[in-house]
């Protein structure tokens, strides 16, 4: 809790910061020059104006009374030459303590505006998910309807078809799956930013589910003749995680990874154990690599490179902000060593078991 924090917890009504300054004064009078008040005068001015139901006209009387009680104090106990130098004194005290009084109350003013803004924009974030929420959510099932339905054309049906109808289907295909990707990530980026994405833990074998993920993508990396190969210094590791949204982390991961290798190239996924508890998942690829200016801001929402995928797949800038969301929400972190045309190494850890 910062200092005006912890002064607005304590704000007094003016009554009291009237009679406080009053007895200021008085000690400050008993006192002489032996202790220096100008402290413990500035306490009820800043006080009060931090207080809810303050005023400019508070402020400037509170002030006001201060430098007099502190003239008064300052008159009867010291000598002067000359009456102008203690008015003058007063006359400065009085600019200080109203610029100090006015700077509170505009800083008070100002954070009430903040924190009615704040709510605001909440209000309409929070609304602005839920309409994302269900447009997407309205939206995949047809576009899983199309997706489905080309591809059973092509598949039953690709024999009686001529070359420029099956053109055609396979646009549509790709054209509907790469839009259910875009929906299921904005299905997940309206989830994380609700604050709904639940995780469902579960104790269990991580190489075998890594293994299975490398057989998933290496159909798919067959198209560019790209290969993955899994490498991991045990058979076993028992882990907490979410399989659904771990999978959508690890599936991000290896299609970025492919989607910015070259033909005839290897990808490898390593697994290994820290010193600390801690499982370490590493994607390297031997692609076209990401310059070091453009990495500090790739896991943030539709974030794009320079880098361009090699035979022009598509990328929405979401797949790296989801996956860290998911692998922070699982207590890990997320990273990216990578250099221009030297290939990319994206890497998380998590905790072997969950805090």
């Amino acid at each position: 809790m910062n200092l005006i924090e912890r002064i607005k917890n304590k704000y007094i009504s003016l009554p009291v910061a009237t009679i406080t300054i009053l007895l200021i004064g008085y000690i400050d009078f008993l006192t002489g020059d032996e202790f220096a008040f100008s402290f413990f005068y500035l306490l009820p001015i800043a006080s009060l104006s931090i207080s809810p139901k303050t005023s400019v006209s508070v402020i400037i009387f509170t002030s006001t009374l201060a430098s007099i009680e502190w003239f008064i104090a300052e008159y009867l106990t010291r000598e002067y030459t000359l009456l102008f130098f203690p008015i003058w004194n007063a006359g400065i005290r009085l600019i200080f303590f109203i610029s100090i009084g006015l700077l509170l109350y505009y800083l008070k003013e100002n954070e009430k505006k903040l924190k009615s803004l704040n709510s605001h924009l909440k209000s309409i974030n929070n609304e602005k998910n839920k309409f994302i929420g269900i447009a997407a959510h309205d939206i995949k099932g047809p576009l899983g309807i199309i997706n489905a339905f080309s591809e059973i054309l092509i598949e039953d049906y690709k024999e009686e078809l001529n070359p420029e109808i099956t053109e055609i289907l396979n646009i549509i295909k790709t054209t509907s799956s790469n839009s259910i990707t875009v929906v299921r990530n904005l299905l997940d980026v309206s989830k994380i930013e609700a604050g709904k994405l639940v995780l469902t833990y579960k104790s269990q074998d991580y190489i075998s589910f890594i293994a299975n993920q490398v057989h998933i993508n290496q159909i798919l990396a067959k198209n560019k003749e790209i290969g993955i190969k899994l490498d991991t210094s045990t058979d076993e590791i028992i882990v907490d995680f979410d399989e659904h949204y771990f999978s959508e982390v690890i599936g991000n991961l290896l299609s970025n990874a492919i989607k910015y290798s070259n033909r005839n190239t290897e990808i490898l996924v390593r697994v290994s154990l820290s010193d600390k508890n801690q499982l370490l998942t590493e994607v390297i690829d031997n692609g076209i690599g990401i310059s070091e200016e453009e990495q500090q801001n790739l896991f943030n929402y539709f974030q794009k490179t320079s880098s361009r995928p090699t035979e022009g797949e598509e990328s929405t800038g979401l797949g790296l902000a989801i996956s860290k969301q998911i692998i922070t929400l699982h207590h890990g972190q997320i990273g990216v060593k990578s250099s221009k045309n030297q290939g990319s190494n994206f890497f998380f850890s998590i905790p072997l078991k969950r805090p």
